[in-house]
């Protein structure tokens, strides 16, 4: 009891000591614990550390990126469409002008209608492709 009695007694003569001491060491559990966190740019109900807010940085980035890259195919796509469609209108509407006049041979309709159907077949492989692709960016890759 007795050694108690001198630990109070030296606390009470240097209590402004020992308040800062206390204030110190929990400032410095405070600091040392307690990471900063901020609200997740994918999930907002989530918090996050600055590590974890750069690893959501990354994977957003990374989603951007693909779709900048199908933005880049959808529009290749509706060059090769509008393409397609400046030759089949070429096509036709030099038969037709060649029909008005009566210049079209037997020979020049057959050429004609084989130039049609080849592009009519390309146009169904382009079809066909945009589908295969969709099909395969659905698939997840193996990487990763």
């Amino acid at each position: 009891m007795d050694g108690l009695h001198s630990l109070l007694k030296a606390i009470d003569h240097n209590r402004w000591l020992v308040v800062g001491l206390v204030l110190a060491a929990a400032l410095s559990g405070w600091l040392i614990g307690c990471a900063p966190t901020t609200a997740s740019v994918l999930d907002p109900g989530r918090e996050v550390t600055a590590v974890g807010l750069e690893r959501e940085a990354v994977q957003v980035q990374a989603e951007v990126e693909a779709k900048l890259q199908q933005l880049d195919l959808a529009r290749a796509d509706l060059q090769r469409q509008a393409e397609l469609r400046a030759k089949f209108m070429e096509i036709a509407g030099s038969l037709g002008t060649a029909m008005a006049a009566g210049q079209v041979t037997p020979a020049a309709g057959v050429a004609a209608v084989i130039q049609i159907l080849t592009l009519a077949a390309a146009g169904g492989a382009i079809a066909d492709n945009r589908r295969k692709d969709k099909v395969i960016g659905r698939k997840p890759s193996k990487t990763g």
